[in-house]
């Protein structure tokens, strides 16, 4: 019996009366836009009395036995409406009862009868019902049902899949949010701009200075909502994976900046995150299909143990082997590798990593078998697994150094330092279709590793003898020109900048700092976010600093670093203004009210974008968060490590010397510095609206709601 013959909206029973002049009954139920269309006509073609009997008459239960209990609820005072109500709930609860025993041709038959119905809430239950047990989905309801954002909303996760896998436009449209807002969700952006998470401590630098709680990224990856978010739309299908992949692949590539920022980079690690989520969940039907993902599997492992020693080396050594082909035109590599190092490199098919388990072998056909470098790129290119190379590097011209060896004679970091290019260089390859595994730069075996084996032999000659600060900046020309040529040789020098802050090597690191700072004046305005991670790091470093009594704001690296780079720096991330606020908050007590009126003031001169983007990024973000919660998905055991600031430096100070978490700060702005500019008001009652007017205004304006459209 169809549940729509079982229903009628009249409240009396119907006439026995053929109605004069009434338009002909459709055969299909009177349900949706056929019984509206019906009605309209027959009100509109007969007198109203008449009318209301035609329509009773059609829309009355077919089964005449269950009239004299239908007047039987009338004299009881019960509605015709409420009855009918009832009825249908009653009989809908059967059938959908029944949906979970029916056989795939009563399945089908059930979702043909009722899919015209499922715009109505009434009714929707049952289609959506049907189309959870039925596998696979006809495609003609497929097709339909990718019309209807609403209606897509409600349907079952499976049946959601089968539409992305066969509708890549609408995977798209759904995942992009999520893909976009990854790259601001707290486990990442703060990871990405803490450049000294997952790197073991720098030879020489005080413990106090380094490090922060050391969390794995496994657990990182099961906190994420994003990741979850992810990982639920694509389940088990290769398809769907394929899609989200290759989203984060256009996304990077098609980046308007030429440089390559926290957006960006965000990019790269959702592409290594997200294989290694399923890795987690052990879903081998993509895993083993994924051909980067023993790379990201080997690099995944060396992050959790904080180094890349020679079992990993020989590891990455086996992954790229069969990739070092050039393209037509260009050099590659010739990975030189020994006898025994080749029959162990053969031997070594499994990794020690986070997760135990065999990675599989890809059996991704690709039109290009080279084109896996986009990808492999991309993997290399997540900023933790990046900073971790450049660490190995450097340590790696130490130890050359000591050995009294030339840097192109070391085939180790030969070939790391190709890895560092194809990380960089992977955005390009995919714009231009053109694969490579390239050639180690011969200016940086020649020419700028020298130059930095000169400052380590510097250092070494020193051996712990205290360091003697003349006050002087000295600045190599050629090292300004390659930093303003060259991202691996920036990324390098950073690391090396702040590794010799942390020894309180005040000189050099102000030498390599005055040099970063020259190269940037001579780039472009758009390069300024590449160094925002830098900014970051260099702000808590020396907040460190201060604090240790070795910084103040009368010393020439305070002047560099805060009055030539910071101060401008606030403007490429929330957090790096976050973390510039903090180190006045430490120096507080070193500044006069007018000093610190002028930098407060400069800093939200120059802050107005960034802060204009942290209120649209908290509203996708939140939701993002809605959506997993409405989707069912749960983020497990990961409570935000980063809750109380990242890298062990997250602290500002009140007044009263109480420490404020950032828990407090979506109570005090919606910008996330509102809260520090307060504090520092706080801390110095010299500023108010004769010394800093501009602060005060800010200070006095409230939040406004933040929207998704904002720029």
């Amino acid at each position: 019996m169809s549940l729509s013959n079982t229903m009628s909206p009249s409240h009396a029973a119907p006439s026995e009366a053929p109605a004069m002049n009434a338009p002909a009954a459709p055969q299909a139920p009177l349900v949706g836009a056929v019984g509206q269309e019906y009605v309209h006509s027959v009100l509109t073609s007969m007198n109203p009395q008449n009318a209301v009997k035609e329509i009773q008459k059609h829309g009355a239960f077919r089964n005449k036995r269950g009239k004299p209990v239908l007047e039987l609820l009338d004299q009881l005072g019960l509605k015709r409406a409420e009855v009918y109500k009832h009825v249908l709930e009653a009989a809908k609860a059967r059938l959908l009862e029944a949906i979970p025993k029916m056989s795939p041709e009563k399945l089908t038959q059930l979702l043909e009868l009722s899919f015209a119905y499922v715009g109505l809430p009434q009714l929707r239950d049952i289609p959506l019902a049907v189309l959870g047990q039925l596998q696979p989905v006809p495609a003609a309801f497929l097709k339909q049902l990718a019309t209807d954002q609403e209606l897509f909303q409600d349907l079952p996760l499976n049946v959601q899949q089968e539409v992305w896998e066969v509708d890549r436009k609408m995977l798209q449209q759904h995942a992009l949010p999520t893909v976009e807002a990854y790259g601001y969700t707290t486990e990442t952006l703060l990871r990405a701009l803490d450049m000294d998470e997952f790197l073991p401590g720098p030879v020489g630098a005080p413990a106090k200075l380094l490090g922060g709680p050391r969390v794995s990224r496994r657990a990182i990856r099961a906190g994420s909502a994003a990741l979850k978010r992810l990982t639920g739309m694509a389940g088990r299908s290769l398809a769907i994976y394929n899609g989200l992949a290759d989203l984060c692949r256009v996304r990077l590539r098609d980046s308007e900046s030429p440089y390559c920022g926290i957006k960006e980079a965000s990019y790269c690690t959702l592409r290594s995150q997200l294989i290694m989520a399923l890795h987690d969940n052990n879903i081998s039907e993509i895993t083993s299909k994924d051909p980067v993902h023993r790379l990201a599997w080997s690099l995944d492992a060396c992050l959790k143990d904080r180094v890349l020693d020679e079992k990993r080396m020989r590891e990455l050594h086996q992954f790229f082997v069969p990739l070092n082909k050039p393209a037509a035109g260009t050099g590659s590599l010739k990975i030189r590798m020994g006898g025994a190092a080749k029959k162990r490199a053969r031997e070594s098919s499994a990794v020690d990593a986070e997760s135990m388990g065999s990675p599989g072998r890809s059996t991704n056909a690709q039109s290009d078998p080279l084109a896996v470098l986009g990808d492999a790129g991309m993997v290399l290119r997540d900023p933790a697994t990046m900073r971790l190379i450049i660490h190995h590097v450097l340590r790696r011209l130490e130890r050359l150094v000591e050995e009294e060896k030339s840097p192109s004679e070391d085939p180790d970091l030969t070939f790391l330092t190709s890895l560092m290019q194809l990380a960089v260089g992977c955005r390009a390859m995919l714009r231009g279709r053109r694969f490579s595994f390239p050639a180690a730069d011969p200016e940086l075996l020649r020419s700028f590793y020298p130059l930095l084996m000169n400052f380590m032999l510097e250092v070494l000659f020193r051996d712990g003898s205290e360091v003697l600060d003349d006050g002087k900046t000295e600045v190599d020309a050629n090292l300004v020109t390659m930093l303003s040529k060259d991202e691996v040789v920036r990324h390098i020098s950073q690391v090396f900048c702040l590794e010799r802050l942390a020894a309180s090597d005040i000189p050099m690191a102000r030498s390599l700092l005055s040099a970063l700072v020259q190269a940037l004046e001579k780039m472009s305005e758009r390069a300024l976010p590449e160094f925002a991670p830098f900014a970051a790091t260099l702000a808590q470093r020396l907040t460190k600093l201060v604090a240790a009594g070795q910084l103040a704001p009368d010393q020439p690296l305070w002047q560099l670093a805060v009055d030539r780079f910071l101060v401008l720096a606030v403007d490429t991330e929330g957090q790096v203004h976050e973390e510039v606020l903090r180190l006045f908050s430490a120096t507080v007590s070193k500044l006069s009210a007018e000093q610190l009126a002028k930098y407060l003031q400069m800093t939200l001169q120059h802050s107005r974008k960034s802060r204009k983007r942290t209120k649209r990024r908290q509203a996708e973000v939140e939701n993002l968060q809605e959506a997993v919660a409405n989707a069912g998905y749960e983020t497990a055991g990961y409570t935000g490590y980063y809750s109380s600031g990242f890298g062990g430096y997250g602290t500002g100070a009140f007044s009263d010397g109480r420490l404020m978490d950032r828990q407090e700060k979506p109570k005090l702005g919606g910008d996330g510095v509102k809260f520090l500019y307060q504090a520092l008001v706080q801390r110095q009652p010299g500023l108010n609206e004769q010394t800093a007017p501009l602060l005060m205004q800010y200070l006095s304006t409230p939040d406004p709601a933040p929207q998704l459209g904002d720029a």
